[in-house]
């Protein structure tokens, strides 16, 4: 059976994220509980009986669970969500029914224990995202023999899980194994993307230090116990944080000594887990800053949707906070009045241009070209750091911004521009800098679909509707130079070395930018995702070929990011459902099997699934590595192989991925509202 093993209480490392999708137990730590296994739907022994129906520990940690309850012989059977039990109203009544194939099961809300929903193990059927309403139903009808197990996403961790026995509890098939399917490739996205994040934050110390001088360090010294008494928590989860206000663009993820995840406190080492420095690359460009933080908000929304579900030690409104502190530091230096410069460490003079690489011990330009692919993460970030600020976020509110909403709004600092107004003068720098026509021309096309997607993301955030109306022109200027860079066939010429990376952002921008009023190119998306589906994927191979003809696939972090958010989009906007299998196969290929992901933590782990990662001491060095994606890994067609050909961190490639994974992760966006489509993660729960 495939099984994936999570924990409540353990690591900053596993936990800075964790946005209420999880189970108790883990796999490989031995200071953590162990417990609830996730199995497959279908797998009782030939010859049991609804009286002894082997359900392989799904019901472990079920407080309610005490055998199957005989419902035969009725053509409808009701079952309770939201009942007592697993500490709360967490429990579904009865947890097990044993009923006549053909028999309609009907889950009944009782309005108690929050927000609740009811989702298959084997992800053949879910009632949608977790509602609260007293008298919410949802029905489905089992007209087969088997054991169909399913859970409560927001709370499952707590054991809130059932089991439907129809008939002959095997199904008349015996014992199955459950395949690698897309809940388990979005539950191991969910992880992998938290596991990037958080190591880059607040683990490595690949970047420029939090707090960097001795004004930072009295920021830091009044507001951590602001932060603190406003989330009720009495100290940090984490010793010794690296803290990072702006992440340096590569390092090595070997740890330098031995590794400290925190034993029977809970509480890692941060100091203990740091990269070597003198391996860093020591520089900082706008999309190592930007995709960093643009993970960190999209937590800290997270968070915030999942306050009522996360238990305490998680600390959820203490994270929140801190990583939108985080975010709008880097700003500031970047953006405004950091650097040895005078001006924003980041930026031309007063303008909203950005050079291409600073390394900020020297004061020094490293690269002060302006490239269309940094603007556009920067777009992207900054627009969703203003929906952070605009929609009145924990994170942003308390226990004090940083930054205005706009010029003059309260706030610790005092700039002569807001949020809003930095990201509208960025949007429009950007869209003056770089003509449509030019930007394959200087690039690929693979940054014209980046730029779709970051438009795409800004036009809900214009602070005008002459600045919504500029973006729509500018999408379809950019969306007009795909449409002349295209095969008859679907294929996007002059993109990326990786042919499937550019049919995935292209399709990804195309989708986004779709959103905007006076936009619309699903059909020209939908070509392009088609060719992405029928002639670049291998099924033989489990991934998608760089290119048709290829000996061998090379797939950076970035590639995998672009076919990530290609398939999701797909998804999530086209309803293409057909690539929900074939991402469950490339992701099991490519980032298990190929170990596009080095390591992992405990709550990933499974304990049948051979091909995933090692835990971070088994990952190879004296010391281990770090839970972070490697640079590049290449598939050998001849010989059926994969290796790996780079196994550097590359900031802005391995966070863009992070952020990707976050928005197909969850259980295909189960815990994260809207999936990444643009204007749909705005708003927060009220």
């Amino acid at each position: 059976m495939y099984d994936r093993r999570t924990i409540l209480a353990g690591t900053f490392g596993a936990l800075a994220g964790l946005a209420g999708c999880q189970a108790p137990g883990s796999a490989g730590d031995e200071n953590t509980p162990t417990g609830t296994a996730r199995d497959g739907a279908t797998g009782a022994t030939d010859t049991a009986t609804a009286a002894d129906v082997d359900y392989g520990g799904w019901f472990a940690d079920t407080s309610n669970f005490d055998g199957t309850v005989d419902r035969t012989g009725q053509s409808s059977v009701t079952v309770s969500v939201g009942t007592s039990g697993n500490g709360g109203a967490f429990a579904f009544d009865p947890p097990a029914v044993h009923v006549d194939p053909g028999t309609t099961v009907t889950w009944e809300w009782t309005g108690e224990g929050g927000a609740h929903n009811v989702v298959a193990q084997d992800d053949s059927f879910r009632s949608g995202d977790p509602v609260g309403e007293s008298g919410t139903t949802f029905e489905r009808t089992f007209e087969s023999p088997g054991t169909t197990k399913y859970f409560c996403s927001p709370h499952d961790s707590l054991g809130m899980r059932g089991a439907v026995v129809a008939g002959d509890p095997s199904g008349g098939s015996g014992s199955q194994a459950a395949t690698y399917d897309f809940a388990a490739a979005t539950f191991d996205a969910y992880w992998y993307s938290l596991y990037n994040m958080s190591t880059n934050i607040a683990m490595s110390g690949n970047g420029v230090p939090f707090p960097l001088n001795d004004q930072m360090a009295q920021l830091r010294d009044q507001r951590l116990p602001a932060m603190l008494e406003t989330a009720g928590d009495e100290g940090p989860p984490i010793r010794n944080p690296n803290l990072s206000l702006a992440a340096f663009t590569e390092g090595d993820p070997h740890f330098t000594q031995r590794p400290d995840f925190g034993g029977e406190s809970g509480r890692p080492d941060a100091e203990t887990l740091a990269w070597d420095p003198e391996q860093s690359s020591g520089i900082v460009s706008p999309s190592s800053l930007a995709w960093t933080h643009l993970k960190g908000v999209t937590w800290a929304k997270n968070f915030q949707a999942h306050f009522d579900l996360l238990p305490d030690e998680i600390q959820p409104q203490f994270r929140a906070q801190l990583l939108a502190t985080l975010a709008q530091v880097g700003i500031n230096a970047a953006v405004l009045v950091g650097g040895s410069r005078g001006n924003g460490a980041l930026t031309h003079g007063d303008s909203f241009e950005f050079l291409s690489e600073y390394r900020p011990a020297a004061g020094e330009i490293v690269d002060g070209t302006r490239r269309p692919h940094h603007h556009a993460a920067m777009l992207w970030f900054l627009s969703d750091m203003t929906s952070l600020a605009q929609n009145g976020w924990f994170g942003y509110e308390n226990p004090r911004p940083l930054l205005p909403r706009e010029a003059g709004a309260d706030a610790v600092f005092d700039p002569p521009v807001g949020i809003q107004e930095i990201t509208d003068g960025v949007a429009e720098t950007t869209m003056g800098l770089f003509d449509p026509a030019t930007v394959a021309q200087q690039e690929s096309t693979r940054s014209v679909g980046l730029l779709l997607g970051a438009v795409g993301y800004y036009g809900p955030q214009a602070g005008s509707g002459e600045s919504r109306s500029a973006a729509a022109d500018y999408a379809n200027g950019l969306a007009g130079v795909i449409e002349t860079n295209l095969a008859g066939n679907g294929k996007v010429t002059n993109g990326a070395a990786n042919q499937a990376a550019t049919q995935g952002t292209v399709a990804q921008g195309l989708l986004w930018a779709s959103q905007l009023d006076g936009v619309d190119y699903e059909d020209t998306a939908s070509d392009v995702v088609g060719y992405l589906v029928d002639e670049l994927w291998d099924a033989d191979a489990g991934t998608f070929a760089s290119g048709s003809g290829d000996s061998t696939y090379t797939i950076t972090a970035r590639d995998a990011g672009d076919i990530t958010g290609g398939l999701n989009a797909a998804d999530a906007v086209l309803g293409n459902t057909e690539v929900r299998p074939l991402f469950a196969e490339f992701f099991d290929a490519t980032f298990n099997r190929g170990r596009l992901q080095r390591a992992q933590r405990p709550p990933s782990v499974s304990q049948s699934n051979p091909d995933e990662p090692p835990l971070p001491p088994e990952a190879g060095g004296e010391f281990g590595q770090a839970a972070v994606y490697n640079g590049e890994v290449e598939y050998d067609i001849g010989a059926g192989e994969w290796s790996v050909t780079d196994d550097r961190f590359y900031t802005a490639d391995a966070l863009y991925l992070a952020n990707q994974d976050i928005w197909v992760g969850n259980w295909g966006g189960e815990f994260y509202q809207g999936r990444g489509v643009p204007g749909t993660s705005d708003e927060p729960p009220r």
